[in-house]
């Protein structure tokens, strides 16, 4: 029997990047005649939960599952108050989005947003961070069972000891529903960068985001991978996905969406920029929490 191969990481790039110029001929073939890929805006926040202080739209960290009728976005937005919650957007095509507002929010908390959703025997978890004030983080659960009303289940992974990697904060989890296991990766960090408004924090001028690697056989009780982070790279605002006998994870910065790749989800090889920053408005601050 011939022994069957894993693709290498060009061949998986490469099948990145097609499907990444399919989105954009079927998302922008009706807009850019030159096919540039040039950001299309889907939804933009024009409620008092999503305009954000400044009254222009703050939303952002997306998460899709496909439904029976197309697909359901669960997404972040900042309110007129300056607090974040988390809102449900569906759609039949993935171009026209009909918006149905806030489904998960938490009145003592200044942040509830970056959610990941799975679907496991019928129940939904909802991963996403809290931060109950300034930009602490932390990671907590909430389920449902149609998508619209959700049950808050508390912390499920809090910051790691003092001294280590993430012993200030841990957020934006990327989770994946595997052969019986949940498999978590987030990001954390040990102090934040000179000048983040977070007066009480610990600061330094090297300060770094690092991502992390924890598992859990029901969802709500987690065990991480020893006691240091499976990448580096200042990666942040994590998404990983299972693609071609690789994971593959995108991971926000200024200059576009970064990506790296890994056999079992803990050696992980950077690739690099998979799609840089575009010329736009849109995009002047880079990419955030990309899915």
């Amino acid at each position: 029997m011939k022994r069957q191969q894993r693709p290498d990481s060009s061949s998986v790039v490469k099948y990145l990047l097609i499907h990444f110029l399919i989105l954009f001929v079927l998302l922008g073939s009706a807009q850019c005649a030159d096919l540039e890929p040039q950001p299309i805006v889907l939804i933009r926040g024009e409620s008092e939960s999503d305009r954000a202080p400044h009254g222009r739209g703050n939303v952002y960290a997306p998460e899709m599952l496909r439904s029976k009728t197309g697909l359901r976005m669960w997404y972040g937005g900042q309110g007129r108050d300056g607090h974040d919650r988390i809102h449900l957007a569906e759609s039949s095509d993935g171009v026209h989005w009909q918006q149905r507002g806030v489904v998960l929010e938490d009145p003592s908390a200044n942040h509830v947003n970056d959610p990941s959703v799975v679907s496991v025997n019928g129940t939904l978890f909802m991963f996403y961070t809290r931060a109950g004030s300034g930009v602490t983080d932390e990671i907590h659960a909430a389920t449902s069972k149609d998508g619209l009303r959700w049950k808050r289940r508390g912390i499920v992974l809090a910051a790691g000891e003092a001294g280590t990697w993430d012993s200030l904060s841990v957020g934006r989890p990327s989770v994946i529903f595997d052969s019986g296991l949940f498999r978590m990766w987030y990001d954390g960090r040990k102090d934040l960068p000179l000048g983040a408004p977070d007066t009480k924090a610990p600061k330094s001028a090297n300060s770094q985001r690092y991502v992390g690697y924890a598992t859990s056989k029901d969802g709500f009780h987690w065990q991480r991978l020893g006691t240091q982070p499976v990448y580096g790279h200042n990666a942040g605002g994590i998404h990983v996905l299972s693609l071609q006998g690789h994971f593959v994870m995108l991971s926000e910065s200024h200059a576009g969406t970064e990506c790296a790749i890994s056999v079992d989800g803990i050696e992980w090889k950077e690739i690099g920029l998979l799609m840089e920053r575009a010329d736009s408005p849109v995009e002047r601050h880079g990419h955030v929490t990309p899915f």
